[in-house]
């Protein structure tokens, strides 16, 4: 398996009760694994595992101590995706994005929200 990380892009700073975009750019790939094989005799000979599978499984993401949102993906999902959310910057705390592969591996980013006087 290829390296796995996450980036989180926010915002420098951001007004109390502004709507803020917040982007996370995952690096991970993306397989279900299934190879077709062209003189199956049955439909259920159509596909059979070459590799093993490789995907995100959830994204979560914390807003300061509570979980304002959660992603659930799976191998459809493309590789290195770039998920992109709204959120409202109601005060300065930290913004935590946690990712899950389907093997229970996970990274994380972090970054301060800032909020402007």
């Amino acid at each position: 398996m290829s390296e796995f990380s996450v980036q989180l892009r926010l915002p420098n700073q951001a007004k109390k009760g502004e709507v803020v975009e917040v982007k996370v750019k995952i690096q991970h790939p993306s397989r279900t694994g299934l190879q077709v094989v062209e003189d199956a005799k049955t439909p259920f000979e159509r596909f059979v595992r070459a590799e093993p599978a490789e995907y995100i499984r959830q994204v979560e993401v914390f807003y300061g101590d509570e979980r304002v949102s959660m992603f659930e993906m799976n191998s459809a999902t493309s590789d290195d995706p770039l998920l992109a959310f709204k959120l409202r910057a109601d005060k300065p705390a930290a913004v935590r994005v946690v990712v899950t592969d389907h093997q229970r591996k996970t990274v994380e980013a972090s970054g301060n929200l800032q909020i402007a006087a």
